[in-house]
């Protein structure tokens, strides 16, 4: 899915998501991201800019759709109910 988006930015030196916000660049990943949690991209990179928010996007995992997490972004709920 991202590996388009990974690959356009191989040669960058720094390739966070927070150093594109910081930079006011809106990369595909806050792009999709905008489209998934129904906001506009500039909110998201903003958000991200601040360290309000956040794009879990690990280049090794291009396959994983991105999601943001954070202020301004729907509830994501992680739960391991079970005997450990």
């Amino acid at each position: 899915m991202r590996t388009e988006w990974v690959t356009s930015r191989q040669h960058d030196t720094i390739r966070t998501q927070m150093h594109y916000a910081r930079q006011g660049v809106i990369t595909g990943e806050m792009e999709f991201v905008a489209r998934r949690e129904n906001v506009t991209p500039e909110f998201i990179r903003s958000e991200v800019a601040r360290g309000r928010m956040i794009i879990p996007a690990n280049l090794h995992h291009a396959s994983l759709a991105p999601m943001a997490i954070g202020v301004g972004s729907t509830c994501k709920i992680n739960a391991n109910i079970g005997n450990s």
